[in-house]
């Protein structure tokens, strides 16, 4: 009976107590408690540019800020290499093996799609890398309405070792002409 009764008196005391009173008391605590910091919408730092938002997306690829973009990859063998498996993955079906856009897909290689235009003609040489990737990423956003979008399958440096394997197409292109 009387354990009991210490219990309940023990029990009572521990509930009567403020945490937030007793805390900022103790001096580690009470740097804790009032420290320099930013209250919630108190003053909204705008975020630096070039950042990717928290929700994780990336900032969209347009015409505009495509032409500033810069290439990181420098164009060695295994970036070659790893564009044209890139390449043959998800581009030969329409753009062809040379990218002359006679794929199987296309009308020119035997398929139901006209139009599709070839990576190696003279006017794609003068199109920036940042161009071409925004043309990975985003075709749609870059003017071309039929090309279905690669961001969410062509990810990380895979889209700029495609831009070098393109690069190397008309290259090789411009040689044999």
């Amino acid at each position: 009976m009387v354990r009991s009764a210490w219990l309940l008196v023990a029990l009572a005391w521990l509930t009567a107590c403020n945490p937030d009173t007793v805390v900022h008391k103790v001096g580690w605590f009470a740097t804790m408690r009032h420290q320099r910091n930013i209250k919630p919408y108190a003053r909204p730092i705008p975020s630096v540019p070039g950042t990717v938002p928290v929700s994780g997306a990336e900032l969209p690829v347009t015409r505009e800020t495509a032409d500033r973009l810069v290439n990181p990859r420098t164009r060695t063998a295994e970036s070659l290499n790893r564009g044209q498996w890139v390449y043959q993955t998800y581009c030969l079906v329409c753009h062809g093996e040379h990218g002359l856009g006679n794929g199987p897909v296309s009308l020119a290689g035997g398929g139901p799609f006209p139009g599709i235009p070839s990576l190696v003609d003279p006017t794609r040489p003068k199109m920036t890398d940042g161009a071409i990737y925004g043309m990975i990423v985003e075709a749609q956003r870059m003017g071309r309405g039929l090309m279905p979008r690669y961001g969410d399958k062509i990810h990380g440096n895979d889209r700029w070792d495609l831009v070098n394997y393109v690069r190397n197409l008309q290259l090789n292109a411009r040689g044999n002409q």
